[in-house]
């Protein structure tokens, strides 16, 4: 027990606050306002759990926000202009993630660039692309059949594709090779190499799949409102950081799951919502969010400091 509340202490202690939060705003628990927030935090789960996977190579991908957006649009491009049926635009946009993800992890990995740097590179192109693309207008009148994965006539329909995803990568962290081999990466990289672990491989598979990941919550996001816009998921890097930092991942590497990056997605928009309830403007949104994610680092520093896992 002593193990299971150190280790899960962050979601602890933000349950504990949102909850009581909650208490205080009546309107909080409202079915409206519970399906609206299960619909928002969906895309933000899928997406927190892919860059989890980067995060536990000891990398970071400050590029899912954008690459979600111009997913978003090849896929309601392809869709309303070359007229191809849904479940092949839905493709094209997982699709172009994917291949946004394998570049930023062969730049990173064999040209040897740290992946913050790579990332935003890629972050400001996939936003131009979506933006170019468009003409930096948006893509509405998709057809009704696209707006069915986004949860527009059933809420519980982007919930169940949330939590088969959360389950697939969940099951692959913990029994097969690639995800015990993507924490070895980042647990030890030194180590993984003597080992024999192809850690170039595992670390642009995280990338790839954190691209892919980050490409269907684009397609998810442009079905819930019905509109594919270049401007969409603008601050989702943050979102999803956040939401892996709170799920118990560490931004030194090695630890991390897919379930606690549901959790803390969910965490997040809780709080997001509580503020939004309680009046609290976007920009004291986001600061909150941002001193959150800073005090959460410390405390999981400090954490590892007094477990001996870090040194000054």
């Amino acid at each position: 027990m002593k193990q299971f509340i150190s280790r899960n202490a962050l979601i602890i202690l933000l349950g504990v606050v949102c909850l009581g939060l909650a208490v205080f705003t009546p309107s909080f628990i409202s079915d409206t306002n519970l399906t609206n927030l299960a619909r928002r935090v969906c895309a933000v789960g899928i997406v927190a759990v892919g860059e989890t996977l980067v995060i536990i190579t000891a990398g970071i991908d400050l590029s899912v926000g954008s690459v979600a957006a111009f997913s978003a649009v090849v896929a309601g491009k392809t869709i309303q202009d070359l007229g191809i049926p849904v479940p092949l635009g839905i493709i094209a946009g997982a699709a172009t993630g994917l291949f946004c993800g394998l570049v930023n992890g062969v730049l990173s990995t064999k040209g040897r660039i740290p992946s913050f740097i790579v990332t935003l590179g890629m972050m400001l192109a996939a936003r131009g692309g979506a933006l170019l693309l468009t003409g930096g207008s948006r893509i509405s009148g998709l057809p009704e059949g696209f707006r069915f994965l986004g949860g527009t006539n059933d809420w519980r329909v982007p919930v169940v594709v949330t939590l088969l995803i959360v389950g697939v990568f969940a099951a692959m962290l913990r029994y097969m090779r690639l995800g015990r081999e993507i924490y070895a990466s980042g647990g030890n990289l030194q180590g993984a190499r003597l080992s024999g672990i192809p850690v170039d491989r595992c670390r642009i598979a995280a990338f790839a799949l954190c691209g892919m990941l980050a490409g269907f919550a684009g397609v998810l996001l442009a079905s819930r409102t019905g509109v594919a816009d270049p401007t969409m998921a603008e601050g989702m890097e943050l979102d999803s950081i956040a939401a892996c930092v709170v799920g118990g991942a560490s931004l030194m590497g090695g630890e991390g799951g897919a379930v606690g990056a549901l959790v803390g997605a969910v965490l997040i928009g809780m709080l997001i919502n509580i503020c939004q309830l309680n009046g609290m403007s976007d920009e004291w949104q986001r600061i909150v969010v941002g001193v959150l994610i800073v005090v959460l680092v410390y405390i999981d520093n400090m954490r590892k400091r007094r477990a001996g896992k870090l040194k000054d």
